[in-house]
């Protein structure tokens, strides 16, 4: 709309625009707020040792037990129950002054849905005691959870991941669910599993002597090594396999171990019969979390921790299909990927680049994924940003079915980075041997022994890692990896999308005419909505109303782009309606809207509402006066 021949009326207007402007955010004191960064944060407020691994019993009592201290801040029920009927407890924290938890955007975390992989049961536990200990002395935290809520399910694969802590296994089992196998085809179910022989709390390698043997023990008699000359002379062994009996009698040992599908490829999306039998969602730790999500649309994104390798594994929007390239073709586009990325290295070290294509309508998701793991790269220093997978598991249902982001965290793994001495990129034996002596004293190396076995006679059993060593980090290493995740997802949950008004400017038009002018930002990375939701149509719209004194109405100009001033080509503005306009707003972006009034008499006001269903509300009220 052109306003020429209205220019020349604004110099004829004596007057005094007055803008009072008042925001509804509600005020809260913090108690015992600490600005020092060597100062106390809470730490002893709620007193844990993070030096150790937790049995079932024992974390659902700290759960409880903080729960019942800092009840204003968080709350406990159990989703559901386990095959083996032990209660899956989840804790919702959020600042219940400030809101209902379902009404906030909400960071889901869960940890160990595969058995063996418990340092996700330390990392959700310590997320959780970091948020609550620290919201009276924190700013940072105290911000999120009066802004967000954290549903927090510690432990997904209750049965196997008490197994794993209370009893003698190997870094990989147990690993699915509980539900029996018949491995071996004999009508028994689970009856030849890895045991402890000698009794010693660990689970290693059993060995027999045979002078026809291909193994001997390394000089240091620490290892059984492989005979490079099968002529050599001397003590020769025999690997015969994990510890275990013939529980059976059919002459195999631990050919039927603790049975189960792969509960991380028995969510719906994706899923196959091979990896995720024998239906989806038939395990029930499965179908409880997906049943909670489900019943939770404000789960904006979620944490899934795993081990190992120290991932970040983030769900990637639909790849489109590029066209058929030679390889010749393939190689020159990487080759100028990789160059482009190694420019953009040199102003940031941690950036990020991947080969994939996605249709316009996924693009923001794309660019806001690589923009979320760019700084989790940073927070986390030694953890790799890759695409996940696809196939029955967690995170891709939270993404492709409910519209959520979602990260799936391979925590630590061997201590590559540490014990690499050579740099090759791997961590040999002898390398592995000195990290245990240097950094763990020693303690975490079985040493070949003799052992009188009840069916094979006497054997050796040792030579191996202990457990937690190489999935799961030794204690000492535990509060070092949970706090830094602990970072990662409050730096996500700091980036949910806000909505806020800014730059509310009243120009004379002519006359008893104004126009209204303001603006509606996100300053946040994430959208106030997935590209993803909107696809799924799961979506809400955010929304922008207005309102005014009695005496100031709203001029009805048709919809669209208005321009406000025609001599400048940036002020170009929505038109406001009387229904209000819908619209959403991507991360880091701003939106400006115009109204044009009319008033009567000398004063009034004007108001603007801003709601979100993830973005939260923001309101503006304008006063008007002329003189």
């Amino acid at each position: 709309m052109k306003l020429k021949n209205n220019i020349k009326y604004i110099s004829a207007f004596i007057m005094t625009v007055l803008l009072m402007v008042s925001l509804i955010t509600p005020a809260y004191a913090q108690k015992k707020l600490q600005k020092s960064p060597g100062g106390y944060h809470g730490e002893l407020d709620f007193p844990i040792s993070w030096k150790r691994y937790y049995s079932y019993a024992e974390w659902t009592k700290i759960m409880h037990d903080i729960q019942k201290k800092y009840p204003h801040l968080s709350a406990i029920q159990s989703i559901g129950k386990s095959r083996m009927g032990r209660n899956l407890y989840l804790i919702t924290i959020t600042a219940k002054s400030t809101g209902k938890h379902q009404n906030k955007p909400a960071m889901w975390v869960d940890g160990a849905i595969h058995g063996n992989e418990v340092n996700g049961i330390s990392c959700s536990l310590y997320l959780m005691w970091y948020l609550l200990t620290r919201y009276d002395y924190d700013k940072y935290v105290y911000d999120l959870v009066n802004e967000c809520t954290f549903y927090i399910l510690p432990g997904l694969n209750v049965d196997a991941n008490e197994s794993f802590v209370k009893f003698p296994n190997t870094p990989n089992n147990p690993r699915e669910p509980y539900r029996p196998e018949d491995n071996d085809g004999d009508g028994l179910y689970d009856e030849d599993r890895t045991e402890d022989v000698d009794g010693d709390g660990e689970l290693s390698v059993m060995y027999i002597e045979d002078p026809k043997g291909e193994y001997k023990l390394s000089p240091d008699e620490r290892r059984f090594i492989r005979i490079s000359d099968m002529k050599e002379k001397g003590l020769r062994f025999r690997r015969i396999g994990s510890e275990g009996y013939d529980n059976d009698g059919d002459g195999m040992i631990n050919e039927d171990d603790i049975g189960g599908p792969d509960p991380n490829r028995n969510f719906p999306y994706g899923w196959n019969l091979q990896a995720g039998n024998p239906y989806p969602m038939s395990e029930s730790e499965c179908r409880n979390v997906f049943e909670f999500q489900l019943a939770h649309p404000n789960i904006f994104a979620s944490f899934h921790y795993h081990n190992t390798g120290r991932l970040i594994m983030f769900q990637a929007p639909p790849a489109v299909s590029a066209r058929s390239q030679t390889p010749e073709q393939r190689q020159r586009m990487q080759d100028m990927l990789n160059q482009r990325l190694e420019e953009m290295r040199k102003t940031n070290k941690y950036a990020q680049l991947f080969d994939r294509q996605v249709a316009p309508e996924y693009q923001h998701d794309m660019d806001t994924q690589i923009e979320i793991v760019t700084m989790g790269a940073r927070i986390l220093k030694n953890y790799r940003p890759t695409i996940g997978g696809l196939s029955g598991q967690a995170h891709a249902a939270t993404y492709y079915m409910l519209g959520a982001y979602s990260y799936l965290m391979e925590l630590w793994g061997s201590p590559a980075f540490d014990a690499d001495e050579d740099g090759d990129g791997r961590v040999s034996d002898v390398e592995y041997l000195k990290w245990i002596d240097v950094e763990l004293t020693g303690e975490g190396w079985i040493m070949p022994h003799k052992y009188n076995h009840p069916d094979l006679g006497e054997i050796w059993i040792g030579g191996s890692r202990k457990k937690h060593t190489q999935r799961t980090p030794p204690a000492r290493y535990i509060e070092m990896e949970a706090l830094k995740n602990a970072q990662f997802v409050m730096y996500c949950a700091s980036q949910f999308p806000k909505v806020e008004l800014d730059e509310v400017t009243v120009t004379p038009a002519t006359q008893d005419l104004f126009w209204v002018e303001v603006a509606v930002k996100n300053d946040r990375v994430f959208p106030t909505a997935s590209d993803r939701s909107v696809a799924l149509k799961r979506a809400v719209k955010d929304k922008i109303t207005f309102n005014s004194s009695n005496n100031i109405s709203l001029v009805n100009i048709p919809e669209g782009v208005t321009t406000v001033d025609p001599l400048n080509n940036m002020a170009r503005y929505e038109t406001i309606t009387e229904k209000g306009n819908e619209f959403r707003l991507k991360g880091k972006q701003t939106l400006r809207f115009c109204a044009l009034v009319k008033m009567k008499g000398s004063k009034g006001w004007v108001e603007f509402n801003v709601k979100s269903k993830n973005g939260g509300e923001a309101k503006r009220r304008v006063n008007i006066r002329v003189k």
